[in-house]
């Protein structure tokens, strides 16, 4: 381009001499302005060539790109360019020219990377051993620079060379002496060979050499187990890392990694005796089995997460997680109750006692609110003991010390046991202090939801209608999901039925099952299906006999109701609902786990917008035996 400039420059001078002659700064001036001049035009003419050269290799028409990447690389000797006009004469079988071309490169510059073009042609040429030493010589020549070592190792990556990749590494290991061992790169391409014991090996030398990789290796195994359908993968990772600990048991790194996969696949009592056996060796605190113990709570482990807590509890009052242990204690024992839905009056009378010791030794303050909003839900709810529930709630609101949002909820929880024993008024002024205190967050709009729900049992539905067209925009898709479908149960249900006589009635039955009032509310039901034969509420009265159903544990004749929703309403709001509720009932109630992948599958392909859809494809492929993140 200099010269290009320099013969302008001649031109221009013998026209324009006599106009610089009196100024000295005018020629540096001229050759400034030709120069951008000519490097803007020349640009131009390479994108142009770039195009074109583009254009024709994405046509096919690998003679006219070969012209244009030639004439592009010989103007700025760039290998982007060049591995296009290897690429064209490939294309057109031109392999002597090719070869030529590489071999003019290798004589020009010492790079390793050029023996993998020149190889890559003589695979292309059908000579396979030529081949071979090409790239041997690629590798023999490599140089122990970092930037060099992974130059090559992506120039056989391109070419899919994965074998002459790993040597690649190994060479390079060899060559910077420790200083990087590549044991991420090298597991990926492991990874992409199917070697899984040797990228393991890989991830576990990494660990050894630096335990701050932990959450690397984390990341790159969850990716890795996530297509091992046939759990050799995970099998395999079992030994190999039991075998490390067993040849290192000075090593706390080993069963780290090694809890973190049993939790991952929800091997909880693994997970449970390796963190103890840390605990033990280490004499810890028990910080890793309280950590242990929230996340068997939250995935309903509760079995699990009671004895964990328990052994912290055991390590004394002297220990730092002693009172914390004893309160999740009491409210997981709590959780396990109410959500198994199977418990005897003994039981309930024993998990009374452990909430009013555990009480007394804490003392009532705003620490333990939540506790006793759990005791007084098993009092209102189960136990069947309203006015001690009520009387707890009261006591937690005046309670020193409590927190906002403890207080709001607590509120709300008193709001939802008046409204237990029909108590409107206080219900109603109950939740709207509770929507007062936190009106832009969920705990207030739960609150309002709750307030439209109790305008809609009393029967003022277009007041309730107004409420629920607010929450139906709300953050939560459980709000919002809930507002939407009681605001088009009122307007679907209005239009031939001014009076709102069918849904006042049906709006009662729902107010009753609320209220634990299982025989009135189906009295209910059937008043409507008696006088509004055919009534746009059949679906609605269906849902709510299945779900009456199983409040009595009566889940095959749920299950009959849900699947008269799904089969006679596909298309009607409450669809998505009833194969749900179908897919957990043969999950949890009636043990078939074929029927309820089934019945997951349905919801995944039929109502891909459906509120359930995470929950239904988390549930599928754990059932399928799927490793979870």
């Amino acid at each position: 381009m200099i010269k290009l400039i320099r013969d302008k420059v001649g031109s221009f001078e013998k026209l324009k001499a006599p106009l610089l002659k009196r100024r000295g700064w005018g020629r540096s001036l001229f050759l400034l302005v030709l120069f951008f001049s000519l490097s803007t035009d020349l640009l131009a003419q390479t994108d142009t060539d770039e195009q074109l050269a583009a254009q024709y290799f994405k046509n096919g028409e690998y003679e006219k790109a070969e012209v244009y990447y030639q004439k592009l690389y010989k103007r700025y000797n760039d290998e982007f360019f060049f591995q296009y006009y290897i690429d064209c004469l490939l294309k057109l079988e031109n392999f002597k020219e090719a070869e030529k071309a590489v071999d003019k490169r290798i004589k020009r510059e010492s790079e390793p990377v050029l023996y993998v073009h020149l190889g890559h042609v003589y695979k292309a040429a059908g000579d396979e051993a030529k081949a071979q030493q090409s790239f041997a010589k690629a590798i023999q020549e490599l140089p122990p620079f970092q930037r060099q070592i992974e130059a090559l190792a992506n120039a056989f990556t391109d070419k899919g060379e994965l074998d002459f990749v790993v040597k690649t590494y190994e060479r390079g290991r060899k060559l910077l002496n420790g200083l990087y061992n590549y044991r991420f790169e090298l597991a990926s391409v492991y990874g992409k060979q199917g070697k899984f014991d040797l990228a393991l090996e890989e991830y576990l030398d990494a660990l050894m050499e630096d335990e701050s990789q932990i959450t690397k290796v984390k990341t790159d195994l969850l990716e890795t187990f996530s297509d091992d359908q046939s759990g050799k993968k995970r099998e395999y990772f079992e030994e190999a890392v039991v075998g490390r600990i067993q040849r290192q048991p000075q090593r706390d790194i080993y069963p780290e990694l090694l809890i973190w996969y049993f939790e991952q696949d929800k091997k909880f009592a693994q997970a449970f005796a390796q963190a103890k056996a840390l605990d033990r060796r280490n004499r810890e605190d028990g910080s890793r089995i309280v950590q242990l113990a929230h996340i068997c709570r939250a995935n309903e482990a509760y079995d699990m997460a009671i004895e964990a807590y328990q052994y912290v509890i055991k390590k004394g009052k002297d220990n730092y997680y002693y009172l914390s242990c004893k309160k999740d204690l009491v409210n997981t024992l709590y959780e396990k109750a109410v959500a198994g839905g199977q418990y005897t009056e003994a039981e309930l009378a024993d998990l009374e006692k452990t909430f009013l010791t555990t009480l007394e030794e804490f003392g009532r303050n705003g620490n333990v609110a939540q506790m006793m909003m759990n005791l007084a839900e098993l009092y209102t709810f189960y136990i069947h003991n309203t006015e001690k529930g009520i009387d707890m709630l009261y006591e937690v609101i005046e309670l020193p010390g409590i927190g906002r949002e403890d207080l709001a909820n607590a509120k709300i929880q008193l709001a939802d046991a008046l409204l237990f024993t029909g108590e409107v008024w206080e219900t109603t002024l109950l939740y709207s202090q509770a929507e007062k205190m936190f009106k832009t967050s969920d705990i207030g709009r739960m609150a309002k939801l709750k307030n439209a729900k109790l305008a809609y049992y009393t029967g003022q539905f277009d007041w309730a209608q107004a409420q629920l067209n607010v929450l139906k925009a709300a953050t939560s898709d459980f709000i919002a999901n809930d507002a939407l479908y009681l605001a088009m149960l009122i307007q679907d249900n209005s239009y031939m039925d001014t009076t709102y006589s069918a849904l006042g009635t049906f709006a009662r039955a729902d107010l009753l099952l609320y209220q634990n009032k299982l025989d009135s509310a189906k009295m209910a039901l059937d008043s409507i299906e008696e006088f509004h034969p055919g009534h746009s509420l059949m679906d609605d009265i269906l849902f709510k006999r299945g779900q009456i159903a199983e409040r009595e544990n009566d889940f095959e004749k749920a299950a009959e109701f849900y699947g008269r929703v799904q089969s006679e309403y596909p298309d009607d709001l409450l669809a998505d609902d009833a194969i749900y509720r179908l897919a957990q009932l043969n999950e949890d109630k009636l043990g078939s786990t074929s029927k309820a992948m089934e019945y997951y599958q349905q919801l995944l392909l039929h109502y891909p917008g459906s509120l359930y859809t995470v929950e239904a494809r988390k549930r599928y492929r754990a059932l399928r035996g799927d490793l979870l993140n």
